[in-house]
């Protein structure tokens, strides 16, 4: 498939041959229910090594149909020790592959919203579920969304495992008593209350 539009990213072409080649570990459902924030740096160091970037390491952590997830272990990684690298990957995206931004997630946040009644009440508190309660994507959807189609349930999957890694490189890199994932929470509530993500880059910085 053509790539479409020309990546801005210089790891992503690097990213995509790789996953292309098919040259990454597959760890398809390492984390169900998150661990605490201030648990998250044990938990990643345990089950990932998180910290030793000696190596470099891609690994497909989820998969939903051509969605998939890949974190990326590597010395690029330079937000701190525990930092790592999320990608998205679709052959039906535009770009192929990305490393998804706040901005991604208010965007689809919103459209998500547009989807469905049901996505309209509830998708914010599926959100508060899986970040704040620490609930699994799996428990998340059985508990508001069990009733949709499989496609809608497919779109908020992507969603809602992005948002978790999201949350967990965040927890990984600001720590309590810093926000970490918290932030993110906070982005995602206030544009339910209606800003737009212009407006809150005015309070918040994402």
């Amino acid at each position: 498939m053509a790539r479409s539009k020309k990546q801005t990213d210089p790891r992503a072409e690097t990213v995509l041959k790789l996953v292309e080649k098919g040259n990454y570990e597959k760890l398809i459902g390492v984390v169900q229910d998150l661990p605490k924030p201030e648990e998250v740096r044990d938990f990643l160091q345990e089950t990932l090594q998180i910290t030793n970037k000696n190596y470099h390491r891609l690994i497909l952590v989820e998969e939903i149909g051509d969605y998939k997830l890949f974190i990326e272990i590597t010395q690029e990684a330079m937000k701190g020790d525990y930092d790592f690298i999320v990608w998205r990957f679709s052959p039906t995206y535009n770009p192929i592959i990305k490393r998804p931004s706040h901005n991604d997630i208010a965007e689809v946040f919103l459209r998500l919203r547009t989807m469905h009644p049901d996505i309209e009440e509830y998708l914010i508190n599926a959100c508060f579920r899986l970040l704040r309660d620490r609930l699994s994507v799996e428990n998340v959807m059985n508990r508001y969304f069990e009733k949709l189609t499989g496609e809608l349930k497919k779109e908020l999957e992507k969603f809602l495992h992005t948002l978790k890694w999201i949350g967990l490189q965040k927890d990984a890199n600001y720590p309590p008593p810093k926000l970490g994932s918290k932030m993110v929470l906070a982005v995602l509530a206030l544009i339910e209350a209606g800003f737009e993500p212009k407006d809150i880059r005015r309070v918040i910085r994402f």
